[in-house]
């Protein structure tokens, strides 16, 4: 019996060995790849947080109030006259929030009759609303430093227009409901385009008086309806546990739209790595190397902004940042197009170029 196990045993051992790029991914990239993520993008202080300052005094003490909101790179300050300019970079998710100082900010505070700060901030992000409301809090709270000569402080006044009320839960649902239309498209795309050449299915489809392009087509579109599903079901299990979304029927119809967008993108890209691979198990290392980085560096976990700056970058070339971006403020804010243009723009052209790539692939390798 031992001697049986040994030979077993010596015959997985020269499985493993004869697939070093295996054994070392498994071994080694993976643990060193989850100690980085983990280690680094996750509950980092939030920094560099966009917001836009409409400043209309530009007395010392106004000057002087502008310039506090600059330190300890919490906030990345874009300063501007204009209101309108600023609401619209707003609306756009250009920048967090809108910090107004109105006229006679410094009359008001020498004369002890208060100055006011309006503070219009949005709360889908709720890791970044509470960043920003802390750090403007402890700000106004310690201007002007000389209590002698100005004895009254800055009253800040806040005004929530997106996201009044929405937790955490809240925040993570758009990046679950899109990363399970990933898992579904990876699977059932690239897995099964390899499972149906292990067991002899795509040779009796390429024997069919059937064409290579028709093939893929179909294996596509069913792919697609497959992650459509399970994205809808997704959505409506978020409803059920009491996930707040501020979309209409407009917004529904728009969600549907990202998670078919989202769809085929993956698709294609699952199939052009499924054609390049010929055995299970590579294509499920494949898979988790491709799919867990890209969701925990998409935001879908928390905001890209408590990322150290070497990782950001990373995050900006990960298409699923921009499906869960598009997907969160949909559902958080409403159907606002202006809001989510570049993502779509980015989505879309993920989806065109993986469809070709994976189209391509698919009638280039298959046997």
């Amino acid at each position: 019996m031992l001697r049986e196990v040994y030979v077993v045993w010596k015959k997985e051992m020269l499985v493993w060995a004869k697939n070093p790029l295996f054994a070392i991914v498994r071994s080694l990239i993976f643990p060193l790849l989850w100690i980085i993520i983990f280690g680094y993008a996750f509950g980092g202080e939030v920094t560099d947080i966009p917001v836009a300052v409409v400043q209309e005094d530009f007395s010392p003490l106004a000057e002087d109030y502008v310039g506090i909101l600059q330190e300890e790179g919490v906030l990345k300050v874009t300063t501007t006259t204009n209101y309108a300019t600023a609401m619209k970079l707003f609306k756009e998710k250009k920048v967090y929030a809108v910090v107004y100082i109105p006229p006679g900010f410094d009359d008001g505070l020498r004369s002890g009759g208060g100055g006011e700060v309006l503070l219009s901030i949005d709360e889908t992000t709720p890791q970044i609303s509470s960043a920003v409301l802390g750090y403007l809090t402890k700000k106004t709270d310690a201007f002007p430093g000389d209590v002698v000569l100005n004895p009254q402080r800055p009253d800040l006044v806040r005004n929530t227009l997106f996201g009044r009320g929405v937790e955490y839960l809240d925040f993570l649902a758009p990046g679950v409901i899109m990363m399970t239309i990933v898992f579904s498209a990876m699977f059932s795309g690239g897995l099964g385009l390899v499972v149906d050449r292990e067991f002899g299915t795509l040779r009796m489809l390429m024997a069919a008086p059937i064409s290579k392009y028709s093939i893929i087509v179909g294996k596509t579109t069913a792919g697609v309806t497959q992650s459509l599903f399970s994205g809808v079901f997704a959505l409506l299990v978020a409803m059920l546990i009491g996930v707040k979304i501020k979309a209409g029927v407009a917004g529904f119809f728009m969600m549907l739209l990202l998670m078919l967008i989202a769809a085929f993108g993956f698709i294609g890209m699952s199939i052009a790595i499924g054609t390049r691979i010929r055995k299970i198990e590579h294509l499920m290392l494949s898979m988790q190397l491709v799919i867990i980085p890209m969701w925990f560096l998409s935001g879908g976990l928390y905001p890209l902004e408590s990322m150290p700056s070497w990782m950001r970058p990373l995050a900006v070339v990960d298409p699923l940042t921009y499906a869960t971006d598009a997907m969160r403020t949909v559902m958080l804010r409403g159907a606002f197009w202006e809001a989510i243009i570049k993502d779509l723009v980015v989505m879309t052209s993920f989806a065109v170029s993986m469809l070709v790539l994976g189209s391509l692939s698919f009638k280039r390798t298959i046997e």
